[in-house]
């Protein structure tokens, strides 16, 4: 059987930051018998799975041990398939839980957690992630591991002014984690969210959202992009004004870019901001999927000039 972590890592192309994940009691050892050691494996139940927007959900998960993740940390979720061959889902999904007892697993971010629980969002895209979302109450899980960096933790508050979370989909799950943390310290930099949609009914949180702006205006603000009416962020330069378009000056040098979600906006978006000279340690990424996509030249091209805008923005 295949060690989680290499199914992880072919989830999440970019390098992990590993951490061992150790609550205190419950917990079942597991080793691969031709590779290294795989995640322990805790225990926890589902508290409600919560619809957030148009076929997203928030699965709010109680554990049974004292739990240490942070926004943006990525870990193994697994709940037990419809039967214990696990027929009743896709192939791929099918065979996993084949071999491992009956239970299907996946690798999910966290959005945020406390001591004893955990809230992660799942978009609806396919037979696991529809069980994730209909799953009762009470449901057992199980999860392990603690991969990536969180989001807050990967910016350098000391040569930062400004942050830019730009998410699409449920990437926006870890970001509003990562804002209500950020929001409680006083020196972290003000934030702007820009979160893209494919549809208005599928925003996530947009009460939270606006609550939060109205009560830190000074260190939040958020804009979302809805891409079956303005097309995809990068798509013109009106829409990439986004970037620009805040109350929170900041300069290239200083302003520190965090992409989650769809992997051709992650890679467009990397590549354009490099081109602009946003240095390497200023962008911080996470692909969900479409990790192979082919990057738009023209995209690249536009999200370069955008954000040397940054530099005309700065006051003299």
């Amino acid at each position: 059987m295949k060690c989680l972590l290499l199914l992880l890592a072919a989830f999440h192309s970019d390098a992990f930051t590993l951490n061992r994940c150790v609550p205190r009691a419950s917990t079942t050892s597991l080793y691969a018998a031709d590779g290294p050691p795989q995640y322990d494996k805790f225990q926890a139940t589902l508290s409600e799975a919560e619809k957030v927007g148009e076929g997203s959900f928030m699965l709010h998960i109680d554990t049974e041990d004292v739990v240490e993740y942070e926004p943006g940390h990525v870990l193994a979720l697994e709940m037990e398939a419809p039967n214990a061959d696990g027929d009743d889902v896709d192939s791929k999904t099918s065979e996993d839980a084949k071999q491992n007892g009956g239970w299907m697993r996946g690798p999910y971010t966290v959005s945020r957690s406390t001591d004893k629980s955990i809230d992660i969002l799942v978009k609806v895209v396919g037979e696991k992630s529809k069980l994730f979302s209909i799953a009762t109450p009470g449901t057992p899980l199980r999860f392990g591991g603690k991969f990536k960096l969180p989001i807050v933790e990967g910016i350098d508050t000391d040569t930062t002014k400004r942050v830019v979370l730009i998410s699409t989909g449920v990437g926006v799950g870890p970001c509003v984690g990562a804002i209500e943390k950020a929001i409680e310290q006083e020196s972290f930099p003000p934030i702007d969210l820009i979160a893209s949609y494919r549809t208005e009914d599928e925003i996530v949180y947009k009460d939270h959202l606006e609550k939060l702006q109205k009560e830190h205006a000074d260190k939040f603000s958020w804009k979302a992009i809805i891409t079956s009416e303005q097309g995809r962020i990068s798509s013109t330069a009106d829409n990439l004004r986004v970037l620009t378009d805040t109350n929170f000056k900041s300069g290239l040098e200083d302003t520190h870019y965090h992409l989650i979600g769809n992997g051709q906006m992650v890679s467009e978006f990397k590549a354009g901001l490099q081109a602009a000279g946003v240095k390497d340690d200023k962008v911080t990424v996470e692909m969900y999927f479409n990790h192979k996509a082919e990057i738009d030249a023209d995209a690249v091209s536009r999200i370069a000039a955008a954000a040397a805008l940054e530099v005309a923005a700065v006051p003299q």
